[in-house]
């Protein structure tokens, strides 16, 4: 009896769109995956938002870095004032981490994969994490009455350059009022414009900036006016 098998013309015609629908499929895929993740970290966020004006409302004034023990990673001042939000109150139950894991610097120093936190007074845009020997009661930006949570977002990197990162909250080295750019005094002189420090997905899923989200009182200056009004909410 003949037997009926297919021919190799058949095999690379199968083989071919299967190829085709895979190059679909992987890249809905992983844009899957980041947006998963973007949604991640947004609601990580919502809730640190809710337990920080929970805080506010106890202790008129938000978190700040008093100790190492503030932070769950030695040395990281942008990541310090959680733990406050933990112990001895539980305001919020755990620390958040970030989505997408360890991200680098402008300098492509690793950085570990937590949230950014920073907070200060509106007024003198000065930061709550006094330097070292500075008194924790009276110091500049303390109480607190601003604050900003930040995750590098999808293409891990710090976009938000050191000169308006959450370690200096709330940025006194930048023009409140220069919608233009700004420059990162530790890059000598790296410029990127404002629009570009917030995350935008329609510029493509994995695309710079920074996923950020502010609260409380907001400083005076353009600047601020554009990021209180494109952050998250």
């Amino acid at each position: 009896m003949r037997q009926r098998a297919f021919t190799l013309i058949e095999l690379l015609i199968v083989v071919a769109i299967i190829a085709i629908l895979a190059a679909i499929a992987v890249p809905n895929f992983l844009e899957a995956q980041v947006r998963s993740k973007v949604s991640r970290v947004k609601a990580d966020m919502r809730s640190v938002a809710t337990a920080l004006e929970a805080y506010f409302v106890d202790y008129n004034s938000y978190t700040r870095s008093n100790s190492p023990a503030d932070t769950p990673l030695s040395g990281a001042r942008q990541y310090t004032g959680f733990r406050q939000l933990t112990t001895p109150v539980a305001y919020i139950t755990v620390i958040p981490w970030d989505a997408f894991g360890q991200t680098r610097g402008w300098d492509m120093s690793a950085m570990p994969g937590c949230l950014g936190m920073g907070t200060g007074d509106a007024a003198t845009r000065n930061p709550s994490v006094p330097p070292s020997g500075w008194p924790i009661v009276g110091a500049p930006g303390y109480p607190s009455n601003s604050w900003s949570l930040g995750s590098n977002g999808p293409d891990k990197m710090d976009d938000s350059i050191y000169a308006v990162g959450t370690t200096n909250y709330p940025w006194p080295h930048i023009d409140p009022n220069n919608l233009v750019q700004v420059i990162d005094q530790a890059a000598a002189g790296r410029r990127l414009p404002i629009a570009a420090l917030l995350y935008d997905p329609t510029n493509g899923t994995v695309t710079g900036g920074e996923i950020i989200r502010f609260g409380g009182s907001k400083p005076s200056g353009a600047v601020y006016d554009y990021f209180w009004a494109n952050s998250l909410k």
